[in-house]
């Protein structure tokens, strides 16, 4: 997507307001979570966005006609705990509650309110959305059976959808529900953010880690614990409260640092795989009895 200098194809002509209402494809809104898209650039939690507030018009367009919608993009909502301050055309600043104090409930809540009332109101043919959290499926869902088509902004890992869901199964559901998939690289998603650099994608060994950490968790729980989780976990999204407060604690404690938004992510999907019965981690095993009759 890139050319020689490393300046990405959106950067180069943003659409007129005149040449975009020629679109035949209706109108477009995007919702946008800010922490999502941090850390696609592999940008640091504090990053600003005015920056990327300005490119991403340009960006949307060119996406949008890259994979063959000739959208007017009407309106760009951004979901964000803090407030940049910026001021932008067409540009809707969404405040939520932190991730780490409630979970990513109050953006659920908020992005899937916005996606009800703009599909209520039936004036707009094309979503672009910015998220991995899965409890979006339904509205999206919902979207969809209205007439609308919807599409999820990713970076490039989003083209091996089989491997995502050894790696990440919540977001590859998510990534699987889109009509379309707007894949941007790691390094493009970094100079949106005014960086010169994308991150690098998760390793075996950190998801060994996290792995390992969720183990130690679980061991942790004694058996009534143990059983009240198997039954409210698959009743819900996420984990109770307090089994995500111990979780999180335990993650701290073995890396001797808080975990990334992400980390939190895959920790809790980890985590209720095996409450369910679905993960492959496994508990220390005891010795073998082969040679008794």
């Amino acid at each position: 997507m890139n050319d020689t200098t490393h300046s990405p194809q959106w950067r180069r002509a943003a659409p007129s307001r005149q040449s975009a209402s020629r679109a035949d494809d209706g109108q477009a809104v995007a919702l946008l979570d800010v922490r999502y898209l941090r850390w696609l650039a592999g940008a640091d939690a504090k990053a600003g966005t005015a920056g990327v507030r300005e490119r991403m018009p340009s960006m949307l367009h060119h996406l949008l006609s890259r994979s063959g919608l000739n959208a007017q993009l009407l309106r760009v909502y951004w979901y964000s705990d803090e407030d940049d301050q910026a001021v932008f055309d067409d540009q809707t600043l969404r405040w939520v509650r932190p991730e780490a104090a409630d979970g990513g409930v109050s953006l659920v809540r908020a992005m899937a309110s916005d996606l009800q009332s703009i599909v209520h109101h039936g004036a707009v043919q094309t979503l672009v959305i910015a998220s991995d959290d899965d409890r979006l499926i339904a509205p999206i869902d919902q979207a969809k059976l209205a007439g609308c088509t919807v599409c999820l902004l990713a970076d490039d890992r989003a083209a091996s959808i089989g491997r995502l869901m050894q790696e990440d199964p919540t977001w590859a559901r998510l990534l699987r529900e889109a009509d379309r998939r707007l894949i941007v690289s790691a390094d493009d998603w970094a100079h949106a953010f005014g960086g010169t650099g994308g991150r690098s994608p998760d390793s075996a060994a950190n998801h060994e880690a996290l792995q390992a950490i969720v183990n130690a968790w679980w061991e942790d729980q004694s058996s009534d614990a143990k059983d009240a989780l198997r039954d409210e976990v698959p009743l819900m999204r996420g984990l109770p409260h307090e089994a995500d407060r111990e979780l999180l604690l335990q993650g701290k404690n073995s890396l001797g640092r808080a975990l990334s938004f992400q980390e939190k992510r895959m920790a809790r999907d980890l985590a209720r795989r095996i409450v369910v019965g679905e993960g492959e981690a496994s508990a220390p095993t005891e010795p073998s009895d082969a040679g008794a009759d």
